[in-house]
């Protein structure tokens, strides 16, 4: 599947929207200046995930994975790297490894930031590109690249969108990474939602309203 360099930037645009949306949902919720940005992406065969965050395949990540379905759908994931969902549970919660609570503590923490973000994104892309999404309810495992991407359904998704995701807050710099996993068919709807909208803001002269 071929994607060209106007839509690449008119998603990463969304993508930004929408994470920008849900750093000031937690700004309001936690009362700590963060900053969430979204430096690349790209977009392959689901196979490539796992080059794409280019980790060990059987490291364990905590994840907090939002179905959907609707005009498109798949499901799309909150992945940390272990130490950067520990570095973050302790900033904004105090919590240290050692805690009993800590297990408890992390899930919950984890699942409502994923809620928050996993939805901005999902909601910058459906109000933008007007079309209606339907949400299963969010949930956290830890797993693995390899255990992500096999097959949950009949269908499994055969794409990624991998998108690197950088939180700041105060002095901390913690990655984790947002990744929809789709059809290709499914795909193949969003850029072609995608580039309706660049060719209606073509023809107005204007903004392309992802702005």
């Amino acid at each position: 599947m071929q994607i060209s360099d106007e839509q690449r930037d008119a998603l990463q645009e969304l993508l930004n929207i929408g994470v920008g949306k849900a750093a000031g949902a937690l700004n309001q919720m936690l009362e700590k200046p963060i900053r969430l940005h979204i430096p690349s992406i790209c977009i392959g065969p689901i196979q490539e995930l796992q080059t794409a965050i280019d980790t060990d395949a059987a490291e364990f990540h905590a994840s907090v994975r939002l179905p959907f379905h609707g005009a498109f759908s798949g499901s799309t994931c909150l992945l940390f790297p272990t130490q950067s969902a520990a570095s973050l549970l302790t900033v904004l919660t105090g919590e240290t490894q050692n805690q009993d609570s800590w297990d408890s503590m992390k899930e919950a923490t984890l699942t409502e930031i994923g809620n928050i973000v996993l939805n901005g994104v999902m909601g910058s892309l459906t109000n933008v590109l007007q079309h209606c999404i339907t949400y299963s309810v969010p949930f956290y495992e830890e797993t693995t690249i390899q255990q992500l991407i096999q097959p949950r359904a009949t269908q499994t998704p055969e794409m990624m969108l991998w998108a690197q995701t950088r939180f700041t807050i105060e002095d901390y710099n913690i990655s984790g990474d947002i990744i929809l996993l789709m059809g290709v068919q499914d795909l193949g709807c969003l850029l072609q939602a995608i580039t309706a909208l660049l060719q209606t803001a073509d023809s107005c002269h204007g903004p392309t309203g992802t702005r």
